[in-house]
C-alpha cells in the first residue's frame, strides 16, 4: 500500500479557532479539530504493512495539532515571569502549535520555534499572524542541534517531548548544547515515564533544578468540549550550578 513517499499533509486537515487564556494573556491559535478521528482516517488510508511503514506514518501523524497541558503549563509558567525574558534570545523544540513560543515573544522575548515535522511551519507562522507576532520559524531535529546554534540561546522551551527510552539523555545533551554557560532551560512534562531519567541526565550535566506544578486544562477531543478534568504538570527551570 504504501510502495511511493508519503506526501505532506497525507489528507486536508480540518481546523478550528481556539481561544487560550494564559493567566491574562489572550493568545488565538488554529488547531486540529478532531485528532482522533483524523489520526483513523490517516491510518485507514495508508494501512502500513510493516513496522518501517507504521513509524514512518506515525512521525507524520498531525499530533503537532494539538494543545498539549504541557505547553499551556509552560505558558502559565513563563508569564509568571514577564522581566526573565523580556529582551532575551530563546529556542522552543518540538513547538507544535507553538504556545509557549507565542507567550515568551509577547513577553519581548525574541524567539525561535522549531519543529521536525514538515506541515509544522505554516501553522506557526499562521498563529504568529493571528497574534500579530512575528515569529521565527525554522525545520530541526532537537537530537541533532545545527552547530550553528550551539551555546547560542538565553533560554531554551520543551515542552511534552519524552516519548522515546533514548529521549531523555538524547534531550538532556541537546538542552545542554542550546544555551550559553548562564542559560537556563524550562522543560515542562505531564509526568511520562521518562522524565524522571531526564532530570537526572541534566543534574548530572551540572544543572540544578527549580520544580513547579500547574493545573491545566487537559486537551478536549473535540473543541465543542471544554474539559473541567485538570492536568497536573511538571515545570522545571534549569540552571547551571
Amino acid at each position: 500500500m504504501m510502495k511511493h513517499p508519503l506526501p505532506s499533509p497525507l489528507l486536508p486537515y480540518e481546523t478550528f479557532l481556539s481561544i487560550e487564556k494564559i493567566g491574562s494573556l489572550p493568545l488565538h491559535l488554529m488547531a486540529l479539530k478532531n485528532l482522533d478521528r483524523t489520526v483513523d482516517e490517516i491510518c485507514k488510508l495508508y494501512q502500513p504493512s510493516t513496522p518501517e511503514e507504521e513509524q514512518k506514518l506515525l512521525d507524520l501523524c498531525p499530533y503537532f495539532g494539538v494543545i498539549w497541558p504541557s505547553a499551556r503549563a509552560l505558558g502559565l509558567y513563563l508569564n509568571e515571569r514577564k522581566t526573565q525574558f523580556n529582551k532575551k534570545k530563546g529556542i522552543e523544540i518540538g513547538c507544535g502549535l507553538a504556545l509557549p513560543s507565542l507567550v515568551a515573544a509577547k513577553l519581548g522575548a525574541q524567539i525561535l520555534a522549531t519543529d521536525f515535522h514538515p506541515d509544522v511551519q505554516s501553522w506557526v507562522l499562521k498563529n504568529a499572524e493571528l497574534n500579530h507576532l512575528k515569529l521565527a520559524y525554522e525545520s530541526l531535529d532537537w537530537t541533532q542541534p545545527p552547530q550553528k546554534y550551539l551555546h547560542h540561546f538565553d533560554f531554551v522551551l520543551a515542552s511534552d517531548v519524552l516519548y522515546e527510552r533514548k529521549h531523555p539523555d538524547d534531550l538532556a545533551k541537546a538542552l545542554a548544547s542550546l544555551i550559553h554557560p548562564e542559560g537556563s532551560i524550562l522543560l515542562s512534562d505531564p509526568g511520562r515515564v521518562y522524565l524522571d531519567q531526564a532530570v537526572a541526565a541534566l543534574e548530572n550535566q551540572g544543572f540544578h533544578k527549580i520544580e513547579t506544578h500547574f493545573e491545566v486544562e487537559e486537551s478536549a477531543s473535540l473543541p465543542e468540549i471544554r474539559l473541567e478534568k485538570k492536568r497536573k504538570i511538571h515545570v522545571f527551570e534549569f540552571t547551571h550550578l
